[in-house]
């Protein structure tokens, strides 16, 4: 019997293949687990060059998977010289004080970028016009980003930095919004955004550099071993995958990024050319297929709904972020290739429509088991609950999109109580047989992932003053998210053979908490972080 490299015990063992931990351990050779059980059955392992570690009471799990992220901008928007931060802001005036602040104290920043605004908390909750931002700051470029990324503005100093005027069209998938005569209001959304995104997140490549290797590292902190990134990447550079490949090599950059790029890019190119563009031997970022919007949030009547908002009095339902006819194309040649597709739909319409091109594709192409996923999933009509797992589509969830929009029951008031009771719907679509998988849509909030899990668990404000929850039927165990978060995105990726649970022959990607989870009180549970992350058999952080 093979003599382990690592032996890792505790108390509390929780393998993600039964819903309790239990004592014993995991032991490691190389970079593959090679047993897992109670202490009669690792003892074999053991030898003179063996390092046994023992945790005690506290937690030792899988490496957690962060299904959905864009990596490259949260790790910008982590950097305080970058941007401010304004999600707590509940106000206007207060958040272009703290914009105006942040400007002074950076007068050499070209751009003054504010991020996480969540203007639901404003006593007027809509995104503020150029007007609005001149009369704070003039003679800058400013940019604000609502806090769910769908809605943005700007002044007229940035208008007039990109030459944009009062005869733009609009691109397909976004809008510059209006006013009455017409005049551009600096308020955008969706695709009409990506030419300011592409203008503030363009650090000079050894500042972009850092910062993926300072939250690549910050990340093993929290017990994340993988990261799923998404497309769009919202940064200036082409093709930012390059630089993780780069410092993964040289082991600057310890985790597995997952990468799903754009679905359209097989308008102009074959499904052999994308793959040979984004395979890095030698590196853990591994491309997995492809990813596209097909509406935005509901909060701002971006997302595509099947029946008109409850706060609106014009009939309106939100619209297609993209032409459904290229999506519904994008999926069919995707499939016929043999590639797995993510679509973002939040709006009841927008999931049945994605629900309607995934079953099409399989008429016409045969169940080739690819994995699809519908990210988000924030408001799914009853009949559509069952076809997630007919059609073997994996729901992506992000509950602290859910805690966000609970506190100021901005998500309520834009559908109504009805249909409010069918938001973020995890009980029902675990119930239903679906795959649920969880993230954090990093840098739509941080990369925290007990924030999400304890989201998913209590369904309640993260101070705890709702207890009786925000429908809290739809709560789950703590070992179904912490599944979720680790076997459930490995299976939403295709890899549940190499990780996700801990068991002989998959890799050794291995996390030790500082507490047992199972055992932790709602606040203990978001204050919890590891003491021991090991990826591939090595240790890449100790507390």
């Amino acid at each position: 019997m093979q003599e382990a490299t690592y032996v890792i015990k505790s108390k509390n063992v929780f393998t993600g293949n039964a819903d309790r931990p239990f004592a014993g351990g995991v032991a490691v050779s190389g970079d593959t687990i090679v047993a897992v059980g109670p202490d009669k059955y690792l003892a074999p392992y053991i030898g003179e060059h063996t390092e046994v570690r023992d945790f005690g009471d506290s937690l030792v799990m899988p490496g957690l998977i962060d299904s959905h992220t864009h990596f490259a901008q949260g790790a910008m928007t982590t950097n305080p010289d970058f941007c401010v931060n304004l999600i707590d802001c509940t106000s206007f005036e207060q958040c272009m004080e703290r914009v105006v602040t942040f400007a002074d104290a950076h007068p050499d920043n070209e751009w003054i970028l504010g991020i996480q605004i969540i203007q639901f908390q404003w006593a007027v909750p809509e995104m503020p016009t150029a007007k609005m931002i001149d009369e704070y700051i003039s003679d800058r470029p400013v940019f604000l980003q609502q806090v769910d990324l769908h809605t943005y503005s700007v002044n007229t100093c940035a208008l007039e930095k990109l030459g944009i005027t009062d005869e733009v069209e609009d691109p397909q998938g976004g809008k510059f919004l209006r006013d009455a005569d017409g005049h551009l209001t600096g308020v955008l959304s969706n695709n009409a955004a990506v030419g300011f995104t592409q203008a503030v997140y363009n650090p000079p490549m050894d500042k972009a550099r850092e910062l993926f290797t300072n939250v690549s590292h910050y990340a093993t902190e929290l017990g994340i071993t993988s990261v799923g990134v998404v497309h769009p990447t919202f940064v200036s550079f082409e093709n930012p995958y390059d630089v993780f490949a780069d410092l993964s090599r040289d082991g600057s950059f310890p985790i597995r990024a997952f990468l799903y790029t754009d679905l359209f890019d097989l308008e102009t190119m074959t499904n052999d050319e994308v793959k040979a563009k984004y395979d890095y031997p030698g590196s853990k970022i591994e491309w997995r297929g492809y990813k596209e919007f097909i509406d935005g949030v509901c909060s701002d009547h971006t997302a595509w709904m099947q029946e008109p908002y409850a706060n609106r009095e014009d009939g309106y339902a939100g619209e297609p972020a993209e032409d459904p006819q290229r999506v519904h194309d994008g999926i069919l040649r995707a499939a016929k290739a043999g590639e797995a597709v993510r679509i973002h739909a939040i709006g009841d319409q927008a999931i049945h429509f994605v629900l309607d091109s995934f079953e099409d594709a399989e008429k016409k192409y045969g169940k080739q088991d690819l994995r699809h996923c519908i990210e988000h999933n924030e408001t799914v009509e009853p009949e559509d609950l069952p076809r997630y797992a007919e059609l073997g589509v994996a729901p992506s969830i992000q509950p602290m999109h859910m805690v966000l929009d609970m506190a100021d029951l901005a998500k309520d008031a834009a559908v109504g109580p009805e249909r409010a009771a069918l938001s973020w719907p995890i009980r029902s679509l675990i119930e239903s047989g679906a795959c649920v998988h969880l993230g954090t849509d990093f840098p739509v909030v941080g990369i925290e992932p007990m924030d999400e899990v304890y989201g998913a668990v209590y369904r309640m404000l993260l101070d705890g003053s709702n207890p009786e929850g925000w429908f809290p039927e739809e709560r789950i165990t703590l070992a179904e998210a912490l599944r979720a978060y680790t076997y459930g995105s490995a299976y939403a990726m295709g890899v549940e053979d190499r990780f996700g649970t801990l068991t002989p022959g998959k890799k050794a990607d291995i996390v030790a908490f500082d507490r047992n989870l199972f055992d932790c009180e709602p606040a203990d549970l978001l204050a919890a972080r590891s003491q021991f992350t090991m990826i591939d058999g090595q240790v890449v952080y100790e507390k």
